[in-house]
């Protein structure tokens, strides 16, 4: 239904499940692990999903087929080539308490934030990666190979060069999306805390804050790192180990911002997300929020939920209770995984 829509019902009955669904179905990926077999039901060998959605008024089907490690994706019924020719069809923001791994975790996690985001925007940023990991692993496998060492270093700087093509790429495209996230997560955060704190968001690009130095520094940091690569056998320098670096009020937010000020960001971070996919594409995208509003306290629930109704954004939230329900949206109990609407 248009507007918020809640799903109720107490923990292990599938709501998270409803709405993982749809955010696969939207995005080829999962957010909450990397195998699709970890999505599969017991004892099963398969998955079909199946959406319709409107989009500047034109209906558009969906559809994602998983069975045998083998996926097909279709739009309106026509089989998709490439998963970068149905990403970014209709967009979606997921929001749950995990996020909070964005500032506790490590660097994978904060990276993955920012390609699920710009794969949305920018289909073929899913190429450059598969791409980009084709030959982190070629490379990874010629470091572990027994071949002559003289021979080794030739080759590799021939996988160099391709590291340094489709890194290049990735990350400008991280670069871009962070500097724009950075003015938007700023804003909202400063209405959050009264403009008492502030929020700073930097892209570290292989080992340097300043990114665009690191890009023209690139492939000489690729031939410096050889000797050592070969002699710890692992790629040591690339985008997938460059990190965001998240500062409150000029100091690094993991170490030093309290559970509020941590959940603060993370709302600050995706809101910006939903305003950053309007600027795009003119349309808020689906908003997604997995049992959230009991993690905020009531001035970050308020907040959130105004901007949602202000805004008209479509949302699906998942609660326990109909407690904390707030006056609007249409109301949907789910139950051993069957969902019916209140009447």
């Amino acid at each position: 239904m248009p507007g918020i829509n809640i799903l109720i019902g107490d923990n292990g009955q599938g709501k998270t499940n409803v709405i993982e669904g749809i955010y696969y179905l939207l995005t080829g990926k999962s957010y909450r692990v990397q195998r699709e077999q970890e999505l599969l039901r017991w004892e099963q060998i398969e998955f079909h999903l199946h959406g319709d959605f409107l989009m500047a008024h034109n209906k558009v089907s969906l559809e994602s087929h998983y069975r045998a490690k083998k996926k097909i994706v279709k739009v309106n019924q026509v089989p998709c080539q490439r998963l970068s020719d149905f990403v970014g069809t209709i967009n979606v923001v997921f929001f749950s308490p995990d996020d909070l791994v964005m500032i506790k975790g490590g660097p994978s996690e904060r990276r993955r934030f920012l390609d699920l985001h710009i794969a949305q925007m920018r289909p073929g940023h899913v190429g450059l990666l598969n791409s980009y990991n084709k030959v982190l692993q070629q490379k990874n496998a010629l470091l572990k190979s027994y071949v002559d060492k003289s021979l080794k270093y030739s080759q590799l700087q021939l996988w160099n060069e391709q590291i340094y093509k489709f890194g290049e790429k990735i990350i400008r495209n991280r670069l871009d999306l962070t500097n724009r996230l950075q003015d938007v997560a700023d804003h909202s955060y400063g209405n959050l805390t009264s403009q008492k704190e502030t929020l700073k968001v930097n892209y570290i690009a292989l080992g340097n804050k300043d990114a665009k130095e690191a890009i023209a520094r690139f492939p000489q940091l690729l031939n410096d790192k050889l000797e050592q690569e070969i002699d710890r056998q692992i790629v040591l320098i690339g985008p997938h180990r460059d990190d965001i670096q998240i500062l409150l009020n000029d100091r690094p937010a993991r170490l030093y911002a309290s559970q509020g000020q941590q959940r603060s960001i993370v709302l600050s971070l995706k809101l910006a997300e939903l305003e950053l996919i309007r600027q795009e594409k003119g349309e808020y995208p689906l908003l997604l929020l997995d049992d959230v509003l009991s993690e905020l306290d009531h001035f970050r629930r308020d907040y959130l939920v105004n901007f949602i109704e202000s805004a008209y954004i479509q949302t699906l939230i998942t609660m326990t209770s109909a407690e904390n329900h707030f006056g609007s949206g249409a109301l949907y109990f789910v139950e051993e995984g069957h969902i019916r609407r209140e009447q």
